[in-house]
């Protein structure tokens, strides 16, 4: 239902869930810098609202909400790294500048850097749950497959289908004897003299054939 979302929809909750991680972020950096615990309630507003109104435009300039989460890979750490770095020092430098009451200068260091981990984690988080990964572990009705060749071709064709919601695979098969219960990219590779009692006992599906080099 998140996937089928407008892109604007999916901006907006993107949006308002870094709008609610630079307000737990300077509430932790209050609790770290004072030790002591602080109710929201009881919060200085003034570092809230300035973080606010300085990491949203920031992240947006940066192209934090254009981007495709689900397919989103070391680069998205690049991109919030520099724009936690640029956040960061126009925040210290209003916190720095302006002196508030009741607000250490320290604030200004500390909160860009725990909201830093925090967007980290929310993107990997948002990466994972919808990640095809997350919903093949919840499939149950997967077709067990085998795969006769355990050669590049065989490599080539597992990693493929690793994510793949339709199939999942349970080992290699293959002539060479000295490849038999070895252990290929997590997968035990099986002579093919076994193949009926892996079907029995694997409750095998299909077989793939890996092998490029013989005939149709």
């Amino acid at each position: 239902s998140i996937l089928s979302l407008h892109r604007y929809s999916k901006r907006s909750i993107a949006l308002t869930t870094d709008v609610g991680l630079c307000i737990l972020s300077t509430w932790i950096a209050f609790y770290l810098r004072l030790e002591e615990f602080i109710s929201l309630n009881d919060l200085n507003l003034y570092p809230l609202i300035i973080s606010i109104f300085i990491a949203i435009p920031i992240f947006w300039l940066f192209g934090l909400y254009r981007t495709i989460f689900r397919h989103t890979g070391l680069s998205i750490v690049f991109t919030i790294l520099a724009s936690t770095l640029v956040y960061g020092f126009f925040y210290f430098l209003v916190i720095g500048v302006y002196s508030f009451q009741g607000v250490p200068r320290s604030i200004g260091i500390i909160q860009p850097m725990i909201l830093f981990f925090l967007l980290i984690s929310s993107r990997l988080i948002v990466k994972y749950i919808l990640s095809d990964s997350f919903y093949n572990k919840k499939s149950f009705d997967k077709k067990k497959v085998l795969i006769y060749g355990a050669g590049e071709a065989g490599r080539q064709l597992s990693i493929s289908i690793e994510n793949s919601p339709e199939f999942k695979v349970y080992g290699f098969l293959d002539d060479n004897t000295q490849l038999h219960r070895q252990v290929l990219l997590g997968k035990t590779v099986y002579s093919p003299k076994k193949l009926d009692n892996l079907i029995k006992s694997k409750d095998i599906n299909l077989v793939f054939l890996a092998l490029p080099t013989i005939s149709r």
